[in-house]
């Protein structure tokens, strides 16, 4: 007999069709995890350096383009977005264009192949018998981390959005990323909780706020003209602007993007599936130590809490930033210090 979320979630897809794809996507970093993969941060920072690029000739094409000009061409370039015609629903282009890049190297499994493959959640129209959909994201390595494409989606795409409630809105970044986890419970809100994760795949990715938190603080220093850590200056010899210093993921991606460190939750039936899966491959999950992403900037609003149970972490600062000399602090690569946290009161457009 079906559920009450599974015939809900029926009605849902059979309305919003194939555009269940764009939120439905998770990545398997356990099986990816022992295939040898080129890194690809070389080709994805040219992708991202390339559309800041283009955006600045098109300012520079514009004698009136301001600030404020160029600042709406890199949205428009770097953040720009490729709707499903018949939803509406969006995924950021340059995701795609990783997606379809065959230069790019990738772990592409079938679904049966991947730690959710003990049933065909990734057909749709069997979801009153499944429970839920889920379609499998291809994986890549990226500065030495394993993550998913999905990823780069939650830091440019969500990570815009970050930066416009923040800067237009006003609000904080933890009222933010508070919001795009959601409460605990059964629901149709696009969070991590609702339609984005539990509620539709059974899994609630703190990976994907990982991703979606550095690509605000990315937003942050790409809009900030004139800042320290602006990407773009104007030049006032040449009347022009440029591009001061390039982009590079190193900057942004760390361990909390990656799943099978960051641990996601999972619904408990798909738990014991996935716990399944990883005993016949000999796995732990988390893969690794977690307890070290509690060094990360901000690291509560993103990093499973089950990670950040651990003695050394219970000193804080007025802040809610944890403090200690523990060793497991050098177990991760630190992010860089342009990554720090930023509030509506930062310069942006």
């Amino acid at each position: 007999m079906a559920t009450r979320a599974g015939v809900a979630t029926a009605v849902m897809v059979m309305t919003l069709g194939v555009g269940a794809r764009s939120f439905a996507s998770e990545t398997d970093n356990f099986t990816c995890r022992s295939r040898p993969l080129q890194d690809a941060l070389v080709q994805l920072d040219a992708l991202i350096n390339a559309e800041i690029g283009r955006a600045i000739e098109r300012a520079n094409d514009n004698r009136n383009c301001d600030a404020a000009c160029l600042g709406r061409e890199l949205r428009n370039s770097v953040g720009a977005n490729v709707r499903n015609p018949w939803t509406g629903i969006g995924s950021a282009r340059i995701a795609r264009r990783i997606e379809r890049e065959p230069g790019i190297e990738k772990c592409h499994l079938r679904f049966k192949e991947s730690v959710y493959g003990a049933r065909p959640y990734n057909r749709p129209w069997m979801v009153v018998f499944t429970g839920r959909i889920m379609f499998l994201a291809d994986t890549i390595r990226l500065d030495g981390r394993i993550v998913g494409i999905d990823k780069i989606n939650h830091f440019v795409r969500e990570g815009l959005a970050h930066w416009r409630d923040i800067h237009e809105k006003g609000q904080g970044i933890e009222r933010v990323l508070a919001r795009e986890l959601g409460v605990k419970g059964w629901q149709l809100r696009m969070n991590e909780n609702g339609l984005k994760g539990m509620t539709l795949t059974g899994v609630l990715s703190y990976a994907d706020l990982a991703a979606s938190y550095s690509g605000f603080n990315f937003w942050n220093e790409l809009l900030a003209l004139g800042s320290p850590e602006s990407f773009v200056i104007y030049d006032g010899a040449t009347g022009r602007f440029r591009q001061r210093r390039a982009f590079t993921f190193a900057d942004y991606v760390n361990d909390a993007w990656d799943e099978g460190i960051n641990r996601s939750v999972f619904h408990p039936d798909l738990a014991k599936e996935v716990a399944a899966a990883l005993r016949t491959r000999s796995m732990d999950h988390p893969i690794a130590d977690c307890e070290s992403l509690s060094y990360l900037p901000q690291a509560r609003l993103y990093v499973n809490p089950a990670c950040l149970r651990h003695p050394h972490f219970t000193s804080t600062s007025p802040e809610g930033e944890h403090h200690d000399a523990s060793p497991l602090a050098h177990t991760i690569r630190p992010p860089s210090l342009r990554s720090r946290p930023s509030g509506p009161e930062t310069r942006g457009w």
